[in-house]
């Protein structure tokens, strides 16, 4: 973990800015279409990147503290 920023954040990060691959861009874009029911169900194998989605969907101030903890990375 660089910076605070765990892999997960990091591929949340590149696929919210359109340079994710191609599995992470899908698992993600079905994470946010999940209803509550099926969200289990993902968290059971993607446990971090569902979390990570719902901090990025719930949690006011995460994306833009994520942003500044991945600009502080790349400096």
């Amino acid at each position: 973990m660089k910076n605070n920023v765990t892999e997960v954040e990091e591929k949340l990060f590149y696929c919210m800015m359109g340079q994710g691959g191609s599995f992470s861009t899908r698992l993600f874009s079905t994470i946010f279409a999940a209803d509550s029911i099926n969200i289990v169900k993902l968290s059971l194998g993607f446990p971090e990147e569902v979390t990570v989605a719902l901090r990025y969907r719930d949690e006011s101030g995460y994306w833009e503290d994520l942003q500044k903890r991945m600009n502080n990375e790349s400096n």
